[in-house]
């Protein structure tokens, strides 16, 4: 068998790959949207009507309602998992919100803030209490927001990723209150 040649690899190289998702972290992240799909599924028929979101995924998310085997059930949560990636996430997570109420959402932006400012102490303390958390993603999100924060970004992209941390955040509080 012939022998690879001894490739040296750049910092470019290990630079295109920076805030990409590992497939591990794209896998939890589907499981996390099947199982805000399942939350989603126990609103009202009339409330799922109301969603701004594609004709799909309120079909699909319909017909979950009426499917009773269990690997079915399973299959069509799958399914729309697929179909919430489409969607934005702020949205579909300001219907499930109203559940939790303005105080938890008060905690939860002060676990942000804290988290930002703290690191792993703080991480740590929030992965115990919430466990759908994931201490890796966490770090993940900390640490690219305190690069955005040391490089000096303007302030809609700093906002951004403090969004995307907070809507994580959402909902790693929504799985582990179920």
């Amino acid at each position: 068998m012939a022998r690879r040649p001894n490739k040296r690899y750049s910092e470019d190289d290990f630079d295109s790959l920076e805030g990409r998702a590992s497939k591990t972290e794209q896998k939890k992240a589907v499981q996390r949207m099947a199982a805000l799909g399942e939350q989603l599924a126990e609103l009202s028929a009339k409330q799922i009507q109301k969603l701004p979101v594609d004709e799909r995924l309120i079909d699909a998310l319909l017909d979950a309602q009426t499917i009773t085997s269990f690997e079915a059930r399973r299959r069509q949560f799958q399914r729309v998992g697929k179909l919430l990636r489409n969607e934005d996430e702020t949205v579909i997570l300001s219907y499930l919100t109203p559940q939790q109420g303005l105080k938890k959402q008060a905690q939860l932006q002060r676990w942000v803030d804290r988290m930002i400012e703290q690191g792993d102490p703080a991480i740590n303390e929030f992965s115990k209490l919430h466990n759908a958390s994931e201490r890796h993603t966490l770090r993940q999100h900390v640490l690219r927001i305190q690069r955005d924060i040391t490089q000096a970004l303007n302030e809609q992209e700093l906002a951004a990723s403090k969004l995307k941390f907070f809507n994580y955040v959402q909902q790693v509080a929504l799985l582990s209150d179920n």
